[in-house]
């Protein structure tokens, strides 16, 4: 017995055998599961599909990456926020927009903003902040002041005070 894994006439045995189970486990068990796995990653990628083309036909923008070789003073808060501030739902005579000067400091420029935005919900107002950043990646607000407005028929209305940096 203790030289048992010595024999040669076991291992033209077993080798075989262990050969002619692994096809067997393949079909019974692993082939189900990866069909069943195929079908689940299908079922994904055509919701992520239909989701894309939803977020394509609501801001066909962002396709639109523009050239790397662009001049980066082409960025404008008022019109970034004028863009954003109508998908968020939120009106031109809710906000007031106070930009200062282009400044440069250390070869990198940069230009400040103070927006202040009347009446809006916290809802609208994470969305426009997610959205400013996600567009203009520089783009960085350094302050949020948040007031609440006494009222008891709406209960979600802010003032809001933001300050941005943006580096071209």
């Amino acid at each position: 017995m203790k030289d048992l894994h010595k024999n040669p006439t076991l291992y033209y045995i077993l080798v075989p055998i262990l050969v002619g189970i692994w096809p067997l486990l393949l079909w019974g068990m692993y082939l189900p599961g990866a069909k069943q796995t195929l079908k689940n990653d299908l079922d994904a990628a055509r919701k992520g599909q239909g989701i894309a083309l939803r977020i394509l036909t609501l801001d066909p923008d962002r396709v639109d990456t523009g050239d790397a070789n662009d001049a980066p003073g082409d960025f404008s808060y008022t019109a970034a926020i004028d863009k954003v501030a109508g998908v968020c739902g939120i009106s031109a005579s809710q906000y007031k927009l106070t930009t200062g000067m282009t400044v440069t400091k250390d070869r990198q420029k940069s230009q400040s903003a103070h927006l202040r935005i009347e009446q809006v919900g916290v809802a609208q107002l994470a969305r426009f902040l997610s959205l400013m950043q996600y567009k203009w990646s520089t783009l960085q607000c350094d302050d949020v002041t948040l007031s609440k407005l006494k009222t008891e028929t709406q209960p979600d209305v802010w003032t809001v005070e933001i300050k941005f940096n943006y580096y071209f």
